[in-house]
């Protein structure tokens, strides 16, 4: 059997990468950049779609969330199983998620082990689904005489004797065949093997496995499959446990689907038992210790919310003290340079508070607050570069404009992400250098670059650059003045607020280049919002 058909969709090439090197040992892997181009793919291949789709939640132009929709409003892909990959961790963004059609989310940064394992969960329920509708298409070919009489019956019984073992081998599931009419019930070795039952101690009636369900989950899954089969529908599940040849219980996922006649009436029940309880056992140590995870990320963002808001009233003291010195005309050369080192270091301050509110902010879910109007951004990139180069007058800023800067973009923002871009640039970059800026109008948004010719950024750390904490190559002269790491990753959350992507290449022979896209109107659900006293402030 080939392995599973996994399409994945995200616009960072380097993610789509890393998620091919940990599904490819195990699944057929295709990548996508674009959302219409996998949806346009769908639409072709027919015959050979996809068995999960992986979607990446933000995406610019049209989200992972909207490929959902649009996957699920399909007639030939309503049922293909899709896994979403989010930074969202709210409980509201999950139910979103599964609203909108996902079949399970995974969230970033992935666990290698984990994003193969639910990868691979989905893909197997989606085969066995196919492979029940290939037989209900045999049988209704039998129905309607499509094979004499003889043929039938050889047909069946080769399809049925087949399918049980090959079924049982791939899955490693107890799959067995329930005739209503007689009550009698085949299954396949994978009772044993999975639940330790002797073979000749296992009977061929549903009573039988009915006694071996728990007390408490019986007379509910008894019910729930009887009232199954006696209605129209053709697929039962639930979730019970079951118990084993040695007497402990199984938590067990079975799923059946259910043949019927000409006049609706049940002929045949093919199902397939799955064991699930070490993933149970997984997945409730895992949720444990996400709630202890995010507990301690909590209490440490509210602390440095409420550190960084408590030292703003100090600082603003020492640069309201130290730039009323700078104004005394009595105050010599040697006075007036520890006047304005003092200011230099209070504004730097300043900053990394700034950024610490933002970050707080940002991980609590709310996300950064922006303030779009109609403007220019060719004329605030100006204005932002002239100030970035009264900062460093020793360096020498490059910049060009191409296209209209028309657009409705948060201008504070815009010249923030600007600031902490250009700042890394002059950081990591040779002093006699150019740092580069291109502000370029397209006709769906506009795109800014900033390049510095330092040394690269190290292959392996590219792909979380934008993390919290993270950052580029130190060099021994950094070490007095470096930052607290947060400055890409809010640059992220402001781009990301505005609808846009942010990227970074780097190489040896080309330097560094941190490209940004926004489109020329944020989406509606990011436009302006309120926030707090706090919020204004910090911004």
């Amino acid at each position: 059997m080939p392995p599973p058909r996994v399409w994945v969709l995200d616009d960072s090439s380097v993610e789509n990468e890393a998620i091919r090197r940990v599904l490819t040992p195990t699944c057929r892997v295709e990548t996508f950049t674009d959302g219409a181009a996998l949806l346009e793919a769908l639409g072709r291949e027919h015959g050979l779609l996809p068995e999960v789709l992986v979607l990446d939640w933000y995406l610019p132009g049209m989200s992972g969330l909207e490929v959902c929709r649009f996957v699920r409003s399909g007639t030939t892909t309503s049922l293909i199983p899709v896994l979403l990959l989010t930074v969202n961790t709210r409980a509201d963004d999950v139910v979103e998620a599964l609203a909108a059609g996902a079949n399970d989310y995974v969230f970033k940064p992935f666990r290698p082990v984990e994003l193969e394992a639910r990868v691979l969960a989905l893909a197997r329920l989606e085969r066995q689904r196919r492979q029940l509708l290939e037989d209900e298409r045999a049988r209704r070919m039998l129905a309607e005489g499509t094979l004499t009489e003889v043929q039938a019956a050889e047909e069946r019984a080769w399809r049925s004797e087949l399918r049980f073992r090959l079924a049982a081998r791939a899955t490693r599931d107890a799959v067995w065949e329930w005739d209503p009419r007689t009550d009698t019930v085949d299954w396949t070795s994978g009772l044993h093997e999975l639940f330790g039952h002797v073979s000749t101690n296992i009977r061929d009636t549903r009573d039988w496995w009915a006694e071996r369900l728990h007390p408490e989950d019986r007379d509910r899954v008894v019910r729930g499959l009887r009232l199954a089969v006696a209605s129209e529908t053709h697929e039962w599940q639930d979730t019970y446990r079951f118990q084993r040849g040695d007497g402990t219980w199984a938590h067990v996922v079975d799923r059946c689907h259910i043949v019927r006649d000409g006049d609706n009436q049940a002929v045949q029940v093919v199902g397939a038992m799955q064991d699930v309880t070490e993933w149970q056992q997984t997945e409730a140590e895992r949720l444990r210790l996400l709630a202890e995870v995010h507990a301690q990320a909590d209490f440490e963002r509210q602390l440095i919310g409420i550190v960084s808001h408590d030292l703003r009233n100090p600082l603003g003291a020492i640069t309201l003290a130290a730039s009323l010195l700078a104004q005394r005309p009595d105050a010599d050369d040697r006075q007036q340079r520890n006047v304005q080192r003092i200011l230099r270091a209070a504004e730097r301050a300043t900053r990394m508070i700034r950024d610490l509110l933002d970050f707080t902010r940002a991980r609590q879910g709310r996300g950064l607050p922006i303030y779009p109007r109609a403007m220019d951004l060719h004329e605030v990139v100006h204005a932002a570069l002239d100030e970035l180069q009264a900062a460093w007058p020793e360096r020498r800023i490059v910049s060009d404009y191409q296209g209209s800067g028309a657009g409705a973009w948060d201008p504070d923002r815009v010249a923030q992400v600007l600031g902490n871009l250009v700042g890394n640039a002059m950081q990591y970059s040779p002093p006699d250098t150019v740092v580069r800026v291109i502000a370029r109008g397209e006709d769906t948004g506009i795109v800014l670059e900033v390049h510095n010719a330092g040394l690269p950024i190290p292959g392996d750390l590219q792909s979380r650059i934008f993390e919290p904490l993270e950052r580029g190559v130190e060099r021994p002269e950094d070490r007095g003045v470096r930052s607290i790491g947060l400055g890409l990753y809010i640059v992220r959350s402001i781009v990301v607020a505005h609808g846009g992507t942010v990227e970074a290449r780097s190489t040896q022979e080309h330097g560094t280049t941190f490209t940004v896209r926004l489109p020329r109107q944020p989406p509606v659900a990011l436009a302006p919002q309120q926030d707090d006293d706090d919020d204004q402030a910090a911004g």
